[in-house]
């Protein structure tokens, strides 16, 4: 793109002003100490020049205090047994906030209103793919998120209330009630990512906050990102907390992800629907700034466990080998909360992970690899969402759909306590139900309070490997449905009482209590098929659901309270259409 002269030295001189607020910023903080075992051996001003200087074995040490940076750490290598580490000092908080700073402070009267675009724009500078810019997120300083748009007509529409859409380094902003955002702190992320990780490989980061990242909080490219560890890490305001690159460049290796948060104060009341009528593709969420995600991970030999995360489009999407996602906190999700959809994920393991609060538990769009293993899992679908303008709905703990791709294949779901205020599942009809194969439901509670309809549909009969067996239903429709496809599905469970602890509490307890019918209901095919367990095996029939009785509660995420900043319900008050889709 051509950019006039003027313009250029516009750019040229915004830049440099925030390049020396930001420096000022810096220079009120503690410099950034480099250590080498037990002694401090550099100490500089920014925290580039720290990771810049730093060798295999030292630790960068942040100490407290807010540093506008974003940082790349490029072809920066350690042995996994000697690594990097960067890291926040002991008991300190430490804030790496990626946005502009001029624009955090109230009457910086950067925004000047256009008639000719009907907006407030400011100039924000920009480092990164050009493209993400459009993905960025902004928020009030309370976190509140400003809905980001595609394209001028859908910011003009302001469909979602205030508005903001992004073109490179140009900035519209629209506020209800026709506000000056000049009267506000506004936080705009200016580069792609906050710790941007190129050929690099054996670093440890932990205890570090990332606030207001451009497009991603930790951002990880291709496979020269290996042997990585996140931990600790508080990400909050950003289209992804945690993503690998994109298709084309290939899978990251080794990547250890656990005990991080990863949080918006996501509005509610957007519609779902907007997560596609405001975007430019359907399929892929870098043109669709609603579709944001807590991890996006494409990577082989790789771990996600005890994190949370809330305030989101999706919450975790994997793609890759020999994989596990366990012990993870997922609330509070307007689409997803996982996503397993890939041509060839293998080895996949997902397991005592916990959601409530969401719409859709796991979605198995489409897979033709495999195996994947989902056991032990509490998913509990209560998310009331508003869909369209005056539709609201329940979703499903379970989805495989025919949006895209060839079908699915080699999935085992197993020991799970499936609770739900919609469907039990849904599987969408198509014409071509065998190219659903080996796909086998054992020993899962599955509950529901919504009468309507099954969501069963499509599935197919025991000829394509469809497995049913040992599960628990509260409804007769879904045996009966069964059979319609097979009579051997007269097998595939017993109606009964699963007998919950407390179902109804925001932080719903799913253990089965002394009257449960799913007490020693399962049958013992995820042992005979030496199916992975994270519960010893015992002798004779095993309970159905994700927690043996009189087992404690399964324990997800990090050891702190959820983020719970919705205080009240914002469908409480609305059109309660619940037809489902």
């Amino acid at each position: 793109m051509l950019v006039p002269p003027a313009a250029k030295r516009r750019i040229s001189l915004l830049f440099i002003s925030i390049l020396v607020l930001a420096a000022g910023m810096i220079s009120a903080n503690p410099p950034i100490e480099i250590w080498r075992g037990e002694k401090l051996i550099e100490s500089t001003p920014s925290l580039q020049e720290a990771i810049n200087a730093a060798d295999p074995g030292d630790t960068i040490r942040v100490r407290e205090g807010v540093y506008h940076e974003s940082v790349v750490i490029s072809g920066k290598n350690a042995a996994p047994q000697n690594p990097f580490v960067l890291e926040a000092a002991e008991g300190e908080t430490v804030i790496l906030d990626g946005a502009d700073p001029d624009l955090q402070r109230p009457h910086s009267d950067r925004w000047e209103w256009s008639e000719e675009d009907q907006a407030w724009i400011a100039e924000v500078p920009w480092q990164g793919r050009q493209s993400r810019a459009l993905l960025t997120w902004a928020s009030y300083d309370d976190g509140r998120l400003i809905a980001s748009h595609h394209d001028r007509e859908c910011f003009l529409a302001g469909n979602r209330g205030d508005a903001l859409w992004r073109v490179e380094d140009k900035v519209h902003l629209r506020l209800q009630g026709d506000r000056n955002p000049n009267d506000y702190s506004i936080n705009i992320g200016t580069s792609e990512g906050i710790l941007q990780f190129y050929n690099s490989s054996g670093w440890v980061v932990r205890g570090l906050d990332l606030k207001h990242a451009g497009f991603t909080g930790v951002h990880l490219k291709g496979p020269t990102a290996r042997d990585i560890i996140l931990e600790n890490l508080t990400i909050m305001s950003s289209y992804r907390g945690i993503s690998t690159e994109e298709y084309g460049v290939g899978f990251s290796n080794r990547i250890t992800i656990r005990n991080c948060r990863i949080l918006n104060f996501w509005d509610f009341e957007w519609p779902w629907k907007d997560g596609y009528r405001d975007g430019a593709s359907s399929s892929s969420d870098e043109e669709a700034p609603m579709r944001g995600g807590g991890i996006h991970l494409r990577a082989h030999d790789s771990e996600i466990y005890g994190c949370e995360i809330a305030g989101q489009w999706d919450g975790i999407r994997i793609q890759g080998r020999n994989v596990k996602v366990y012990a993870n906190l997922l609330h509070h999700i307007k689409d997803d909360m996982m996503e397993l959809e890939s041509n060839n994920s293998r080895n996949i393991q997902v397991y005592e992970n916990i959601g409530y609060e969401v719409f859709v538990g796991f979605s198995l769009v489409s897979n033709r690899g495999g195996p994947i293993y989902i056991y032990r899992n509490w998913v509990q679908t209560g998310l009331f969402s508003r869909m369209y303008e005056d539709t609201w709905r329940y979703g499903y703990p379970l989805k495989f759909g025919s949006d895209w791709g060839p079908g699915a294949e080699n999935i085992f779901i197993y020991q799970n306590t499936f609770d739900s205020k919609g469907r039990s599942l849904f599987v969408q009809r198509r014409s071509n139900p065998e190219k659903w194969k080996n796909i086998e439901w054992v020993n899962n509670i599955f509950s529901r309070t919504q009468d309507g309809a099954l969501g069963i549909e499509g599935m197919g009969s025991p000829s394509q490997g469809i497995v049913w067996e040992g599960n628990l239903f509260i409804r007769e429709e879904e045996i009966a449905k069964l059979t319609t496809f097979s009579d051997e599905y007269t097998q595939a469970g017993i109606v009964g009482d699963p007998d919950f602890i407390d179902s109804t509490q925001a932080f719903p307890d799913l253990r089965i209590g002394e009257q449960s019918d799913a007490r020693n209901q399962g049958t013992i095919r995820p042992q005979e098929n030496g199916w992975p367990d994270s519960v010893e095996k015992t002798d004779g029939s095993p309970d159905a659901g994700a927690v043996p009785f009189g087992a404690p509660r399964l324990q997800a995420g990090p050891n702190q309270d959820p983020y719970l900043p919705w205080t009240v319900d914002p469908a409480s008050n609305q059109n309660n259409d619940v037809t489902d889709s």
